[in-house]
């Protein structure tokens, strides 16, 4: 009886240590930490556009333990009417298997990550984002957005296609409504994208105008490996509209701190602080 009760009190005694070792790696699963645009360089903390610059956001960035936490955006235009006349807060929050977002404003989001932990599907209130990737770059994306007037729905959307050579982004073909409207071409430069910058001119087209934070905290993959030096902008149905964009790139203690470019004849520029 003795080893019968010996026995099945170490039988006992090892059931509960698997279950509270089971406990306790539930607990403690790690969150997920996306890898940061940035290679060699240090994470952006903020973007200020200046001068004849398309629509576009400057953003204020908080990291957290290596993870993007906190992004202030605002919205940029050359239209004093339209610049700098909306700002949003996003909060970001990391579980095990996800990435949660919180915006101050009206705009709900919601997030499906790939097996890669990039963003495959994103809903913001009712319209829908879908991102498609190859070797952990991005190639391509489609949104619809719904919009509803006096209760008459109406249906916008827009996709592209993105290509690459060497990790440079070489071209993009943008679409709205299913009518070809803008190619872009890119030449890179020689100068490395340390930071993991967005190129300027082409956030619409890369699908991520309004929410780049989301980019830059590692959701949208690798970043183009060289600034760009030039940008040609073709509109097929409308050639007269084409123009091509040239930049210049500063650089302190191995960081981009100041990317200058003509935008329509006109000077613009965008700085970045670390």
């Amino acid at each position: 009886m003795k080893t019968i009760r010996f026995i099945s009190t170490r039988l006992l005694t090892a059931i509960c240590g698997m279950a509270l070792l089971s406990a306790c790696s539930d607990d403690e699963a790690p969150a997920i930490k996306p890898t940061l645009p940035a290679d060699g360089g240090d994470p952006v903390l903020s973007i200020t556009h200046l001068g004849n610059v398309p629509p576009s956001y400057d953003w204020k960035f908080t990291y957290n333990g290596g993870r993007l936490t906190r992004a202030e955006g605002t919205s940029r235009n050359t239209s004093t009417s339209l610049d700098m006349n909306y700002s949003y807060t996003s909060t970001l929050s990391y579980t095990p298997n996800t990435v949660n977002v919180s915006n101050s404003g009206k705009e709900k989001t919601a997030i499906v990550l790939n097996t890669s932990g990039l963003i495959e599907k994103m809903t913001v209130n009712k319209n829908t984002y879908e991102f498609y990737y190859r070797d952990l770059r991005l190639i391509g994306w489609s949104k619809t957005i719904f919009e509803e007037s006096f209760g008459n729905p109406t249906l916008y959307t827009a996709s592209a296609t993105i290509e690459y050579n060497d990790g440079d982004l070489t071209r993009i073909v943008y679409t709205e409504n299913n009518l070809q409207q803008e190619i872009l071409t890119f030449v890179p430069s020689s100068i490395t994208n340390r930071n993991g910058l967005l190129p300027e001119l082409a956030t619409k087209e890369l699908g991520c105008l309004g929410f780049e934070q989301l980019y830059y905290a590692g959701l949208f993959g690798r970043p183009t490996v060289h600034h760009v030096q030039s940008l040609s902008v073709e509109y097929p149905l409308t050639p007269s509209d084409n123009f091509t964009a040239t930049f210049d790139y500063s650089t302190r203690s191995g960081n981009t701190v100041l990317c200058t470019y003509d935008y329509k004849g006109q000077p613009a520029s965008v700085s970045y602080q670390y």
